[in-house]
């Protein structure tokens, strides 16, 4: 009980807000109702996504899983659509394009359709508590960590030998340095530039007192600062990071893409940045509590929720997760 805001996952998908908290509870908000639906499921919901305009969700029991089931909504009924043996696995997180679903496993990755599945173990084992964001490339998997006060990062999972390896840079010698510290910045959001697709943009967010976050650009293995803003309200003067960041930062979380521009979720405001690393800022939307969740349908592209999820890895309040319609 009480948990219904800390919300792990948020899609939108014909007229339906489909939000899953930590808990393993599914529910959905129809746009222009004042009432949030849970979904009966056989077990709890691990994880959630959209393919091809359909939610889809793994289930399973949180103790002693053997199989993962994949389970899709069409015309108001969960169809089973594949079984994936768990092989005393922890599922991480799930990501669906139009060509494939992909598991990510403390131990795996792992590919499923309809008429085969294919796995690849990692060269390292993962933490089954991490909170990840996944962006699927033909060649690999780019996850997003977040661990609240103890960072995160970047990873990047290749999909054949299943190699993974760090993506960062940081400041040798400077606590917290550098545009993507994985002991320092958890990454929260992923997204394609639609400027230079073979690019990628990550938001960091972190609120343990005080805020700090800023948006890279990851080009390979290159790794530069895309933009970050000082927090107006901030407490304490002086740089801390490299590029002379002042001490509190705007934190980030979330990233999409919407008109050929990134757009991301700011604890002040929503952001909408170009190739050039320049903002046009509005701020948050007004919230309406429907059946335990903040959440505004006002503005014409995103849904924007709040969530607590944030609280469980460090000291924050409830931080904004942009959603595209």
């Amino acid at each position: 009980m009480g948990q219904e805001n800390s919300l792990t996952r948020a899609f939108y998908a014909a007229g339906n807000l489909w939000l899953l908290s930590d808990a393993g509870e599914l529910s959905s908000i129809r746009e222009g109702t004042d009432s949030r639906i849970e979904e009966t499921l056989p077990e709890p919901a691990l994880d959630l996504c959209v393919q091809d305009g359909y939610p889809l969700v793994i289930t399973c029991q949180r103790e002693h899983c053997r199989n993962w089931t994949e389970r899709r909504r069409i015309d108001g009924t969960w169809r089973v659509e594949n079984t994936i043996q768990s092989q005393g696995d922890d599922l991480i997180g799930l990501s669906c394009t139009p060509e494939r679903i992909t598991l990510l496993t403390s131990r795996r990755l792992i590919d499923t359709g309809k008429e085969k599945q294919t796995s690849v173990v990692l060269s390292d084992e993962l933490s089954p508590d991490l909170l990840v964001s996944m962006l699927d490339a033909p060649d690999r998997v780019l996850v997003g960590a977040n661990e609240g006060e103890w960072g995160g990062g970047l990873w990047s999972i290749d999909r054949r030998p299943g190699q993974v390896a760090p993506i960062e840079r940081y400041a040798t010698g400077s606590l917290c340095g550098g545009p993507l510290n994985s002991s320092c910045d958890p990454v929260n959001g992923i997204a394609f530039e639609p400027w230079k697709p073979q690019c990628v943009a990550a938001t960091i967010g972190l609120v343990h007192f005080t805020p700090h976050g800023r948006i890279v650009e990851v080009c390979g293995d290159d790794v530069r600062r895309l933009y970050y803003k000082p927090y107006e309200k901030q407490q304490f003067g002086g740089p801390k990071r490299e590029g002379e960041e002042p001490f509190e930062t705007v934190a980030f979380f979330g990233l999409t893409i919407e008109g050929g521009e990134l757009w991301a979720a700011g604890i002040d405001g929503i952001y909408r940045i170009n190739s050039k690393g320049v903002a046009q800022f509005g701020p948050l939307p007004k919230f309406e509590t429907i059946g335990g969740v903040d959440v505004s349908f006002d503005l014409p592209h995103f849904v924007v929720v709040l969530t607590s999820i944030a609280a469980h890895k460090s000291v924050s309040t409830a931080v904004p997760m942009i959603v595209p319609r």
